[in-house]
Parts: C-alpha cells; structure tokens; sequence
C-alpha cells in the first residue's frame, strides 16, 4: 500500500475535511510536526491543507504518482475560481516517506494567493460529477488539450499582481486558449473572441458580445505584455476589477470545448470553422486596412493596379 500527499495552499473551507472518494484533503493542524517530517521540510504550516490519496500497487504507481496528482489539480481548478496550490509532494510506503521534486504546476510559486480556492463539503459530490464528465469527455486525452491544460495550469502555478506588471498568468491563459481555439494562422483575435464566444453562449446574442469584448480585451492585454510594454494603468486597473471573470471566462471556454470539440486535428479544425470563420468581408476589411499602410505613392499606385487586374479576372 502507497500514500501519495501533497501540500495544499489557497483553499478555504469551513469543514473539518472534505472527502472527495478518490482522495481527501484535509487540514494539516495537529499534524504538524509529523507533515514536516514527511516533507523534509520546515515549510509546512498549522493553517494549510494536506491532499492524501491510497494506491494499492506502490511499486508499478510510484513514477505515475505526480502526473496523477497535477490531473487532480487540474480538475479542481477547473471545476471553480480560485488559485488551489499543490506546493509539494510526498508518498509514504511501508512507513517509509519519500520527497518528490516539484513538478511542472505543483510548487511554491503561487502559495499565498488572495483569491482562495472556496469549497464546502457538499461540493465534494458535485466536483466528483462534474470531474468524471471531464474524464469521460471527447477530448480529454486529445493532443490539443494536453497543450491547452498545460498552459492552464502553468499560468494558475504563477503569481498574479498587476501592481508590479505580475502578470505572466495571462500570457499562459491566452496560450491555453489559443492552443484550442485557433489551429489556423492569421485572424487570431477574431477567431479566438468570436469562437469562444459561440462556444459558451450559444443561444445567447447578449452573452457572446459580452464574451467578444471581455476577450478583445484579454487579448490586447496580452499582445501587450509579451510585445514588451509595460502594462499601462487603465489596463491594470481593469485586470484588478475583472480578476475573477478571467478566472472564470477561461475555466468556462476549456471546459466547454473539452466536452464539445472533437479530438482528432481535421475534425476540429471544421467544428471550429463552423463556429466562426473570417468571411470575404472580414478579408477584404483586412486588404483595404493594409493596403491604407502604404506609404508610398508609387507603390500604391502599383498595388491598386494589381488588384484591378485580379477583380478583372
């Protein structure tokens, strides 16, 4: 028999332990001196939580322990707002524990977030449904999913503060994002706004321009950020009040096109298509806005010249 344990931050709760079936988290109190004993270290503290799950083939599982544990973590973040941490991993077996490096997600980077993971123990039924449909969705093992949750849940492992332009996590969630939404080049912004949209409101005209411009938004904070320019204040401003809608609009587009998009690359790239595609006016919007850029008299002439020729064809 092998006990897996992992060291739990971010997490509020008003219960006395949660039991999710495959694991429980509980909180570490008078466990204290014995937990920092397991983890070989004295960062472990009275008020954090600690995540324990059994297995029953300790030999065969130990090396698929981590992976295992970051799909746990993955779920829970999935499944509700909030910046739940696994900071540092351990198994126990034949009274003998064992530390494991950090791994990928699950480290110290982000312990002490001031957006708490909430769950009360009623939840616990409902995380435990709504992860066995994740689980059993379309895509769950799919290629493009396996890059989209790692952009996930490598942002939601970073710290967020737009005071100090501490604001990496968006760049990884708009990736995540991306990564799903936008297989083809070109007409990223429209295509990556205008599908998420369709995707989670539908049937819904009020909620996907709602969705459209919360994600232009997004967007443009992102091309910001990895072209190098500082965050300016208006728009750290805006991710102050809209923390929590990013939190929950990415949790809501991943886990909607987990469940609706097809695994396989063709496939997708037709359901996505059927979604939104850039039609003959949005192309031509984009020539006439290009060709606006020409600077040079002579080259535009040469440019309009070309194009004459071609609407003659």
């Amino acid at each position: 028999m092998l006990k897996a344990l992992a060291l739990v931050r971010n997490l509020n709760s008003s219960a006395s332990g949660l039991d999710f079936g495959e694991f429980t988290i509980n909180p570490v109190g008078p466990r204290f001196n014995e937990l920092r004993q397991v983890f070989s270290s004295l960062d472990v503290n009275p008020d954090d939580w600690i995540f324990e799950k059994f297995y029953s083939q300790a030999d065969s599982l130990v090396e698929a322990i981590a992976p295992g544990i970051e799909e746990v973590l993955l779920l829970l973040r999935l499944y509700d707002v909030g910046d739940i941490a696994f900071v540092k991993l351990a198994t126990i077996a034949q009274s003998v524990s064992r530390s494991i490096r950090p791994y990928r997600a699950m480290n110290d980077l982000n312990s002490y977030s001031p957006l708490k993971f909430e769950i009360a123990p009623e939840k616990c039924e409902s995380w435990k449904a709504f992860a066995d449909g994740i689980r059993e969705s379309r895509s769950w093992n799919s290629d493009w999913f396996a890059a989209a949750r790692r952009f996930f849940l490598s942002g939601g492992a970073k710290p967020f503060n737009p005071a100090r332009d501490d604001v990496d996590r968006i760049v990884d969630y708009v990736t995540a994002l991306e990564s799903t939404l936008v297989p083809e080049n070109g007409y990223n912004i429209r295509r990556i706004t205008r599908r998420a949209a369709t995707l989670i409101a539908p049937d819904n005209p009020a909620e996907k321009e709602v969705v459209v411009n919360f994600m232009k938004k997004l967007y443009a904070i992102r091309s910001q950020i990895v072209h190098g320019s500082r965050l300016a204040d208006k728009n750290r401003e805006w991710l102050f009040e809209n923390c929590s809608q990013v939190e929950l609009r990415v949790r809501q587009i991943l886990t909607a096109a987990v469940q609706k998009l097809p695994p396989g690359e063709a496939d997708r790239r037709v359901a996505l298509a059927g979604l939104y595609d850039p039609t003959d006016e949005d192309r031509g919007s984009f020539v006439f806005e290009k060709f606006s850029e020409i600077k040079e008299a002579e080259v535009r002439k040469a440019i309009a010249t070309k194009i004459a020729r071609l609407v003659g064809e």
